[in-house]
């Protein structure tokens, strides 16, 4: 076929238009939750089907990654997740370097397309991972997604911000993401109901617990010497030395503020949870020394709208202790004080608070693809009834906190009378979904 120059300078204009276009797109771009994302993957379909065949493995397959004008050639995808891993609608890890030596998309080595299989709204987590950056905890950053392979929709996703050395550096620094001399990043492994009890001066037990995602070829002394010795002091200083013995490990302030988060957002499978600990990673900070916890996995929280905001704090050695003294019981009154706040705080143009709103654009902006979803786990009448109870969850929560933080404040002990009368005053989530995974 033969060009005229007038045909071919017009190829050529689109040509450089469309890398101009590739060349402009930022993580910011990809992590925006203000609109759904198109994820597509390339793959052999053989490949593809042996991944869903086997599920259960963590298999990498090459693919191609493109999204919004921007292509990456034979990355990694793998089968994710724990309890909601099925071979109908696989979660993926993509490892964008896993075949190629320091390639990277966007600046990113990893991000994960979460099926949300165990949430029929498919928000509950990406809402709670808001609140948590919202109060200044570091959160990884999450947008929805269309995703395609081999040009066919598979499903409604999630894209989630890979938490590894690259989150690192951008939420802690260059110095702390350096790979010899950086910080310590731990991912924790549920093995076992375990609630921070110290488990010996052997080595081994920490690190069957917590998976180090950074400096992983330092010795075992480097790596867990330290969590060793924090446990040791959270289970084992007098009540006079606590504060001061255990802050030189992990940042006790951050860790009320946390915690106040996961009650808040009533998490039941978080570092309080019904069947021990579960759901973080532990940071520690090269510079300082001193640790402390990241969130992850939080697609069972806006649970239990009127759980108490102590409920099941005792069960957590770090927590019960740190809450037995005034100044920290005041620090973790004042977080929660904040999440109100945060979830309360009212728009120029509608009188709603930010969490009632967030759910609703949420689920608004995602419902097309849900019922466009050809393998979503649950009916549209089931999408819409979960959309009602969490917003019912975020108009009932606030004042219920609110009740409680005053009567607390008073008397950590005391028994505050709060009620709700919404629809809203049950479990929003089978107990039986939370249930770790190995």
């Amino acid at each position: 076929m033969r060009y005229t120059n007038a045909i071919l300078l017009a190829i050529l204009v689109q040509s450089l238009a469309a890398v101009a276009h590739a060349q402009g797109q930022t993580q910011t771009d990809f992590f925006n939750d203000q609109t759904m994302q198109e994820v597509r993957i390339a793959i052999s379909s053989r490949d593809w089907e042996t991944l869903k065949a086997h599920w259960e493995l963590n298999t990498f397959y090459a693919a191609d990654l493109t999204w919004n004008g921007v292509t990456v050639r034979n990355v990694g995808i793998r089968s994710r997740g724990s309890a909601t891993r099925n071979g109908t609608k696989p979660g993926l890890r993509v490892d964008i370097n896993h075949f190629t030596a320091n390639q990277e998309f966007l600046g990113l080595k990893a991000f994960s397309l979460d099926n949300m299989y165990s949430d029929s709204s498919l928000v509950r987590e990406s809402v709670t991972m808001k609140m948590f950056a919202k109060v200044g905890i570091p959160a990884p950053r999450e947008a929805h997604a269309r995703v395609y392979v081999n040009n066919e929709y598979i499903g409604a996703y999630v894209i989630i911000e890979a938490i590894d050395r690259t989150f690192v550096t951008r939420t802690f620094g260059a110095a702390e993401g350096q790979v010899e001399t950086g910080g310590y990043l731990f991912e924790y492994q549920y093995q076992y109901p375990y609630h921070f009890e110290y488990l010996g001066p052997d080595l081994g037990p920490y690190a069957y617990l917590f998976k180090p995602e950074t400096r992983e070829t330092d010795s075992i002394v480097n790596l867990y010497g330290p969590i060793e010795d924090m446990i040791r002091r959270i289970n084992e200083s007098s009540d006079e030395e606590f504060a001061n013995a255990v802050s030189k490990y992990i940042d006790l302030a951050q860790l009320m503020k946390y915690v106040a988060v996961e009650t808040f957002m009533s998490e039941p499978d978080g570092l309080a949870g019904f069947f021990g600990m579960n759901n973080f990673y532990l940071f520690r900070s090269q510079q300082t020394g001193r640790s402390q916890l990241l969130p992850k996995d939080k697609d069972a929280s806006l649970s239990f709208v009127d759980a108490d905001v102590r409920y099941r704090l005792d069960t957590n050695v770090l927590v019960h202790r740190a809450l037995a003294i005034p100044e920290y019981q005041q620090m973790y009154l004042e977080a929660l004080n904040l999440c109100v706040s945060v979830a309360e705080a009212p728009d120029v143009n509608d009188s709603r608070g930010w969490l009632e709103r967030e759910i609703d654009r949420q689920t608004d902006q995602i419902s097309v693809s849900v019922s466009d979803d050809p393998v979503y786990p649950y009916s549209l009448d089931e999408f819409a009834a979960a959309r009602d109870e969490l917003l019912d969850f975020a108009r009932a929560r606030p004042a219920f906190v609110s009740c409680q933080t005053a009567a607390l404040s008073e008397e950590f002990d005391s028994e505050p009378n709060c009620t709700i009368a919404t629809r809203a005053n049950r479990p929003l989530i089978a107990l039986d979904a939370l249930r770790p995974k190995r």
